[in-house]
């Protein structure tokens, strides 16, 4: 009783900040599901997946009302990134549990490099663009006029990128988020939270297709620790996300690179102690 009650106050936690920072919540269920609740790395991996897209769902109603969402872009991205979760997932069943997370914990610091320059450069945009007497309201209206549109063009990037975020989901149990916001940021010159809206569309895509792939193989889901854990969640998403509004972007970039790298840090500690 005590674990299904940890799992859905620990999953109210992750979906708050998976909603406000529009990632599914997977890099954070992972270690939670492996470490606090005391679930297999592989079957952590195939439980987040059930977390994330019910994260991803309670979140989109708040970022479709503030036009935070490119459908086009996300269904796109979505679809490219199936073929990658079909290799990723059956990857997953070849490589140790401790392996696995210690590549988990190397890519979010990864990620984390990346996105700090780009939160940095932002930063300073801001402040220029504040001490010359915009306000917050335009700063969010001019990071809209440098989006590039979707086209035909970029069809092979969104094939080469779309697949590269398949094989991590799949092959993490997580939903990608955390590679799709800064794929869009950095390449689609999204504000971050267009980039968070757009990424629960991928999120929702790819985490559906992974999840499927896992019936019928022997990874052993814990359905009522994953269902109550979801359940949380969603409702920590689905609060969460309209908070996202309330900061300004920079300051949610920098929130999501300390998330990354906190995480990548407990996550590569714990392996080693355990």
């Amino acid at each position: 009783m005590t674990l299904l009650v940890e799992s859905i106050f620990i999953g109210i936690a992750v979906g708050l900040l998976a909603g406000a920072l529009g990632i599914g919540g997977g890099i954070l269920a992972i270690p939670v599901l492996v470490y606090l609740l005391g679930q297999d790395p592989h079957a952590a991996t195939a439980e987040s997946l059930v977390v994330v897209i019910v994260t991803a769902m309670a979140a989109l109603p708040s970022r479709f009302k503030h036009r935070q969402v490119r459908l086009g872009t996300g269904i796109v991205f979505g679809l490219c990134s199936a073929a990658g979760a079909f290799a990723g997932t059956a990857l997953n069943a070849f490589v140790d549990g401790d392996v696995m997370m210690y590549c988990f914990a190397a890519l979010l610091l990864a990620v984390a490099v990346m996105m700090l320059r780009n939160g940095l450069k932002q930063r300073r945009e801001e402040n220029a663009a504040l001490a010359s007497g915009a306000s917050e309201e335009t700063l969010d209206e001019q990071a809209d006029d440098h989006e590039q549109k979707l086209s035909w063009k970029k069809l092979p990037m969104f094939l080469l990128v779309g697949t590269f975020t398949g094989v991590m989901v799949g092959f993490f149990g997580i939903g990608g988020g955390f590679a799709m916001i800064p794929i869009l940021v950095l390449i689609m010159g999204y504000s971050i939270r267009v980039a968070a809206g757009t990424s629960f569309i991928v999120i929702a895509v790819v985490s559906i297709i992974s999840l499927l792939m896992r019936i019928g193989t022997p990874v052993q889901i814990d359905w009522m620790v994953a269902l109550l854990f979801a359940a949380g969640s969603g409702i920590g998403s689905a609060v969460g996300s309209p908070l996202s509004n309330k900061a300004r972007a920079s300051t949610l970039t920098f929130i999501f690179v300390a998330l990354l790298i906190a995480v990548a840090i407990y996550t590569a500690i714990v392996t080693a102690v355990l």
